[in-house]
């Protein structure tokens, strides 16, 4: 009773330090640290088990991207990049499908991970977008794995690029740039590029050509129903939850081992999905 009560504690977000105060009301005596810490242990056969189960190939959309953390490895703290796969089923179900502990955001780290998804099922026969901040390594490596899926890159990650291109004075370039994506169909974002193109070519031509390279995966989401849109136009769903990632560990120096970081990583990953499971989006049902 004891080992599954502080089992649901720390998947419910508790530290182990804070663990055992949390659950002094209940039991009979304190609960130390490094009990709770042993006790937590028993998490990582289900984090194996999480890595390798069969997947339903049910996914219409997918996000992905990566966090930075930091890890005590042979005596030296050091980053490494937590790669993270976000599906929407056609029940319209949020998933974090799966994350893999990696050196970097290569071709070969992305492609390892998603040769490994494809494998246990996620074969992409109803993909009909693939969402990334641009990343030229994982855009390679979803060439190989799902070569036919559409591909949006993220407008926030876009628009920094952008910024970072343009002078202090020249922030009404940006701002124009914002309504592209507001648009109601693709004929009037095309439209409205071509203005914004006249205006800025000659005072911010960086900015431009910027823009202008991407722009067919830019403008993805307008294949998309208008409801969907918002949702899609970034990757701001796996942002959300490595917010929640950095409050699990702001109070950490380092992970002291690559285990203990993937229960930590787990234990987010689990609370969410739990929650997307119980609210499904409407729009992305497929009745809707």
């Amino acid at each position: 009773m004891v080992d599954e009560a502080l089992r649901k504690v720390f998947l419910c977000g508790v530290s182990t330090r804070q663990a055992g105060p949390a659950l002094a009301g209940m039991l009979d005596e304190a609960v130390s640290a490094a009990t709770v810490s042993t006790v937590a242990k028993v998490l990582d056969e289900s984090v194996a088990q999480w890595h390798r189960r069969s997947l339903i190939d049910h996914y219409q959309y997918l996000i992905l991207d990566g966090v930075s953390v930091r890890l005590r490895l042979v005596g030296k703290v050091q980053r490494r990049v937590v790669l993270c796969v976000h599906g929407t089923t056609t029940q319209g179900k949020g998933e974090l499908i799966d994350f893999l502990l990696a050196k970097n955001e290569s071709q070969e780290s992305w492609k390892s991970l998603l040769e490994e998804l494809w494998k246990r099922g996620l074969r992409g026969a109803g993909l009909k977008l693939i969402v990334t901040d641009g990343n030229a390594g994982l855009v390679r490596a979803l060439s190989e794995v799902w070569p036919r899926a559409a591909h949006q890159r993220c407008w926030v990650h876009k628009l920094r690029n952008l910024q970072s291109r343009l002078k202090a004075s020249q922030r009404e370039c940006l701002q124009e740039a914002k309504l592209l994506y507001q648009a109601q169909n693709e004929q009037e974002a095309i439209a409205r590029f071509r203005k914004w193109k006249r205006r800025w070519q000659k005072s911010a031509p960086r900015a431009v050509h910027c823009l202008e390279s991407d722009l067919e995966e830019l403008f993805s989401i307008f294949r998309l129903p208008p409801a969907q849109r918002r949702r899609l136009r970034t990757t701001n769903v796996i942002e959300r939850l490595f917010v929640e990632v950095r409050r699990r560990i702001r109070t950490m120096c380092a992970f002291t081992t690559r285990d203990s970081c993937e229960r930590i990583l787990y234990s987010v990953f689990y609370r969410m999905n739990q929650y997307w499971d119980k609210h499904p989006l409407k729009p992305f049902t497929q009745n809707s």
